[in-house]
């Protein structure tokens, strides 16, 4: 039950709102088995050259790639300097895909 009175918890209160250990390990596990990439796994700007043939296409995306590296370059940079870098959002490391 949540607490009758404001401020006033204990350690005992908190640890039973955690789930169990069985519980934690498995979404652990499934938060992981998500997050891997697939070893053919086409990223932000990588495109099957077949589906696009129009020059006008081709050079759009040539300025698109070229844009991403550009990014990929400044982010790699900023993270030279962190105790942590943060490479999440790094177009290199981003899916061409919305599937999980």
């Amino acid at each position: 039950p949540p607490p009758t009175a404001k401020g006033v918890v204990t350690i005992e209160q908190i640890v039973d709102t955690l789930p169990d250990r069985g519980r934690s390990c498995w979404h652990l596990g499934a938060v992981w088995a998500l997050s891997q990439f697939q070893e053919n796994e086409l990223f932000l700007g990588m495109y099957p050259e077949e589906h696009f043939i129009e020059k006008p296409v081709k050079a759009a995306m040539a300025r698109f790639r070229k844009n991403l590296e550009a990014i990929v370059s400044v982010i790699a940079e900023r993270n030279k300097k962190k105790q942590l870098p943060y490479y999440y959002l790094s177009p290199d490391r981003i899916p061409n895909s919305v599937a999980i």
